[in-house]
């Protein structure tokens, strides 16, 4: 009877020993490293992600809603005439032209600025005579466009596309004060409100050799214009 009973204290003892071991063996829960490991809230379901996701639109390159290439296009346009070695004045003419590529085109372009002198008047009473005759001068020129960007603008409540285009070109500016050939260079902005009509904001430096009151140099005559612009499919 003492050996059965030695025998289950022995085995008592045993299985208590192994039970503290496999207690002390088995590891923790490990915590999350960082709050953002966490796992979200109950509050933040299925329901709320699709309610963001209808409020949010998505935002990337949009293909462009107007097309030149293959166009005529007519402008009509005036501004402001800052001479170099005449005085300020208007401006009016138009242009036309034809766009080969998207990028690329061809305009011919004929203006009409009256060319005056304010110091003519004091320097007829010190010389005696006219020094100089003021009178209309007309500018015709033909140009090449490059179109190397296409932006977009937030006018408004909307967004309005447009294209921001070079120009360099040559012809004659005809009065009796220019001599040779005149050139020039600038660039425009074309804001398309319409699918026929656009905007044209255009800056531009008209050089040419004048003679003004004895004076005769290389001038730099700086012309800038708004105006609207009638764009002509033509199906090539």
């Amino acid at each position: 009877m003492l050996q059965k009973l030695g025998g289950f204290a022995l085995a008592a003892l045993v299985l208590s020993g192994l039970g503290g071991g496999l207690a002390r063996a088995q590891p923790a829960a490990a915590a999350p490293a960082k709050p953002s490991e966490a796992p979200l809230p109950s509050c933040l379901d299925q329901s709320l992600a699709s309610e963001l996701g209808a409020q949010l639109k998505p935002r990337g390159v949009q293909k462009k809603d107007f097309l030149k290439r293959g166009k005529v296009v007519l402008v009509a346009h005036g501004g402001h005439y800052g001479g170099d070695l005449t005085s300020s004045s208007w401006i009016a003419g138009g242009s036309l032209g034809f766009f080969f590529t998207e990028d690329f085109g061809v305009q011919f372009e004929v203006d009409m600025t009256p060319l005056t002198l304010d110091l003519d008047a004091p320097l007829n009473k010190f010389f005696g005579d006219n020094r100089f005759q003021p009178g209309m001068a007309y500018i015709g020129l033909a140009n090449a466009v490059w179109s190397p960007i296409h932006a977009k603008l937030k006018l408004g409540g909307g967004i309005v596309h447009s294209d921001i285009m070079l120009f360099a070109g040559a012809g004659r500016m005809i009065h009796d004060s220019v001599q040779g050939i005149s050139a020039d260079a600038g660039a425009a902005l074309d804001l398309f409100v319409t699918r026929v009509l656009t905007i044209r904001f255009d800056v531009r430096d008209l050089t040419a050799i004048e003679e003004i009151a004895g004076e005769t140099r290389h001038t730099n005559n700086v012309i800038a214009t708004v105006g609207l612009a009638l764009w002509i499919p033509t199906g090539l």
